[in-house]
């Protein structure tokens, strides 16, 4: 009668496991449509499917910035200490991580010998010279 039981308790284990993974999966199922369909980012998605490693990057931290990060990774030292002047203002907090991160092991400080200027009309502080720039908007101040 013993054996019995424990048959019967090991059955009823495996048809809850199996009802769970089928709940799993049509959950999983339901959200990946959703993501997807309702929500209308097919086209995000297909997006990112289509581009390379740097083209994700480029498209998740935006092309514009993208392009002035590696620009200044560049053009940077190593051991350069850095600030940024034009990203707070526009867009948040959320780009000026995302420059930071991507110019990393550089650090950021407010007083320090290079300044980055990003989408800013803004005269060179006093001992500050342009070091070099992509446009009229993004360049690079240096203090000699």
């Amino acid at each position: 009668m013993g054996a019995f039981k424990i048959q019967v308790r090991r059955l009823m284990f495996t048809r809850a496991l199996k009802a769970a993974f089928i709940v799993w999966v049509l959950l999983w199922a339901w959200f990946t449509f959703r993501e997807l369909f309702v929500k209308g980012k097919f086209e995000c998605y297909r997006t990112l499917l289509s581009r390379s490693y740097e083209g994700k990057h480029s498209y998740v931290a935006g092309d514009r910035l993208y392009e002035f990060v590696m620009f200044c990774d560049q053009r940077l030292p190593k051991d350069a200490s850095y600030d940024i002047k034009g990203l707070v203002r526009d867009k948040g907090l959320l780009d000026m991580n995302r420059a930071v991160y991507y110019l990393y092991p550089r650090i950021r400080r407010p007083d320090s010998a290079y300044i980055l200027v990003y989408d800013e009309d803004m005269p060179a502080p006093d001992g500050y010279k342009l070091f070099d720039g992509l446009d009229s908007k993004r360049y690079i101040l240096r203090r000699p």
